[in-house]
């Protein structure tokens, strides 16, 4: 049950949430390119849009737009979501071993030190991630009708969705588009504080140990004995540990000699000497005590 419990941060919150990203992310993606043209001659998408312009805001006529997508978002938090796999496998093996008592302290210590680093290294890239890919899409965008058919525009397939959505309220799935883009970017915050979770997880097993000392090299405290040796040279003073003579001396060692007592043969029994008896001879009546 402990070993679930710690299991279940990686498991049940970490995972699910990396497989929920990059589903939505994909999803996004299909979202928008489904509605548009690709230009085999210049590598550009080309979207036709029903609503107004700049000319007459009342028109209901298509609009023709080049779509120039800036992909390093949509790749960066990918690249999250890969790093969060690798970091989600590590973290698994890593409380499987550590919640073992065999191997040895050396692998364990490794185990811990990895494991914890690339949670930390989670972290700070999930938060790192999010942060850039929200100051591109604030710097970015369509300010009015007059941006829409301006050329080499060029931005992240979330502030084309949600753009569209604005200014052309008639394309019913860029609102949908939009929604699954800042969710997809959005949950990078719940991976960062999952992988801060995992870390937790990981400080118990290592606070059982004995901590920083145990990590840094130092016995600590064992919460396990590799084996009977690791038990007589590394146990702490005062815990107990069997020794040779505790344990009886071995079969092969000299036996201790015990000086045998001779043994009286058998023979026939002995003849005793015949001691006469002295016949008691009655008491006269004469001889009788009277008492007066």
């Amino acid at each position: 049950m402990r070993t679930v419990l710690l299991l279940a941060p990686t498991v049940l919150l970490l995972f699910p949430v990396t497989v929920l990203v990059t589903i939505l992310e994909r999803i996004s993606k299909s979202l928008l390119l489904e509605q548009a043209g690709r230009d085999w001659r210049g590598g550009e998408y080309l979207i036709y849009l029903n609503g107004p312009n700049a000319t007459d805001p009342s028109s209901t006529a298509r609009t023709a737009v080049n779509m120039d997508i800036d992909n390093r978002p949509s790749w960066a938090i990918l690249g999250v979501c890969v790093a969060a796999y690798v970091v989600c496998a590590i973290d698994a093996f890593g409380i499987w071993e550590l919640r073992k008592v065999e191997g040895t302290y050396g692998s364990q210590r490794v185990w811990a030190w990895t494991a914890s680093g690339c949670n930390v290294f989670l972290f700070g890239l999930s938060l790192a991630i999010f942060g850039w890919s929200t100051s591109v899409q604030n710097s970015e965008g369509w300010q009015s009708l007059a941006d829409v058919q301006r050329q080499d525009q060029e931005y992240t397939r979330e502030t084309w969705s949600c753009q569209i959505a604005r200014f052309y309220p008639s394309e019913g799935w860029a609102g949908a588009a939009c929604g699954t883009a800042k969710a997809t970017r959005f949950l990078l915050l719940p991976m960062a504080m999952f992988a801060l979770v995992v870390f937790g997880s990981l400080w118990v097993i290592t606070r059982q140990r004995g901590g920083w000392k145990w990590l840094c090299g130092g016995k600590g405290r064992y919460a396990g004995f590799d084996n009977s040796y690791e038990l007589q040279q590394g146990a702490p003073q005062g815990s107990y540990a069997p020794t040779p003579y505790a344990q009886g001396p071995p079969q092969w060692a000299s036996q201790p000699y015990y000086p045998v007592q001779p043994v009286q043969q058998w023979g026939p029994p002995q003849a005793f000497p015949m001691v006469p008896q002295v016949q008691k001879m009655g008491v006269t009546t004469d001889e009788r005590p009277v008492f007066r």
